[in-house]
């Protein structure tokens, strides 16, 4: 819960002429970051040019421009979290990365580069646009909602996006890498499916493996929230703790499909129609996927029973039916199958 304080925003407003917008852009390092990466990908470009033109034309209109919002960060730099296409496309034509078309004011700039459109390139450069920075000392969860909030547009952002475009990093780009293991690209979705999973739902699964695994004790019922903090903690890690943590989850994955197959792992069996689920999946891999080798070739068959027992059993439902992200349904569950597999692993 945010105190009073810490629901009101630490910002200011500046404009910025184009041309500056450009270089901050694209000086070494850069001061503004604008990667087509870290939102989503750049859309006035789909057929054509138009709509970049019809942009760059409201601009040369004097027509007033949206604000856009930056994010300050602990180095400085300026993170775009709202206004990334219109400064993309600012940034695109002053580098003559596009000619003009589908004009319908400026008719005589149709066809024309930002190199060839003489008098009106100085009028373009000069032009500003409001930006309203938020400092650095605001609570990153005040900074995750307002991005949420400012890219509640035709399409809803889903958190995983939030957090994909504010903390930015070697983790984050990890997640990126281990998100294409078929397994998990795929996961919940029948063979002959035609859905493609968007929004990132790859990536925040893989990401709720670390963030329960080296924090389960700090879940406090808000899924969102917890997965925020682990992200935010841990955006920028060095070469050797990424390598660690890209052999901790492929190895925990490929010991659950040791145990259970590739076909059945995360599923309950007991079901004629099963299906995978993030509930055994987030159960499984902490714990099965970190036993040794040695304990997963003597009893992977006694494993397997016990899981496949443990789903059956009425306590063990009520966890699932009481509410899956609900902390003590997690704690219970977590209890129940802790319990079970050490008897079998003792046993």
């Amino acid at each position: 819960m945010l105190n009073s304080e810490e629901k009101t925003l630490n910002l200011y407003p500046i404009d910025y002429p184009f041309e500056t917008l450009v270089a901050r852009i694209n000086s070494t390092p850069s001061k503004l970051i604008l990667d087509p990466d870290f939102q989503r990908k750049y859309k006035w470009d789909k057929i054509g040019w138009e709509r970049a033109s019809k942009f760059i034309e409201s601009c040369l209109m004097r027509i007033p421009l949206p604000s856009c919002y930056f994010a300050e960060d602990e180095s400085g730099r300026h993170l775009v979290i709202d206004g990334v296409q219109r400064l993309t496309t600012i940034m695109k034509f002053l580098n003559d990365e596009f000619a003009l078309e589908g004009m319908t004011t400026f008719r005589d700039l149709e066809g024309k580069k930002f190199s060839e459109i003489g008098k009106y390139a100085a009028e373009l450069e000069a032009t500003t646009i409001r930006c309203i920075v938020l400092r650095k000392e605001n609570p990153k969860n005040l900074i995750t909602e307002i991005f949420s909030r400012l890219n509640q547009g035709a399409v809803q952002l889903s958190p995983q996006e939030v957090r994909h475009a504010l903390f930015p990093g070697s983790f984050d780009k990890l997640l990126d890498e281990l998100a294409e293991n078929p397994l998990i690209a795929n996961f919940g979705m029948a063979e002959d499916s035609s859905r493609r999973k968007d929004s990132r739902e790859s990536q925040e699964q893989v990401l709720r493996f670390f963030a329960f695994y080296h924090g389960m004790e700090k879940y406090e019922g808000n899924l969102k929230n917890f997965l925020d903090d682990y992200m935010q903690e841990n955006k920028e890690l060095a070469k050797r703790q990424i390598s660690k943590m890209r052999h901790l989850f492929n190895s925990a994955l490929e010991k659950c499909i040791s145990v259970f197959g590739e076909d059945d792992v995360f599923t309950d069996t007991n079901k004629s129609r099963s299906k995978q689920g993030l509930v055994y999946y987030d159960l499984l891999m902490p714990t099965v996927g970190t036993l040794s080798d040695e304990i997963i070739e003597e009893k992977s068959e006694e494993i397997a029973a016990a899981f496949k027992s443990i789903c059956r059993s009425e306590p063990f439902k009520r966890t699932v039916s009481q509410g899956l992200q609900k902390q003590s349904s997690i704690v219970r569950r977590r209890k129940l199958w802790d319990d079970s597999l050490q008897e079998v692993i003792n046993g």
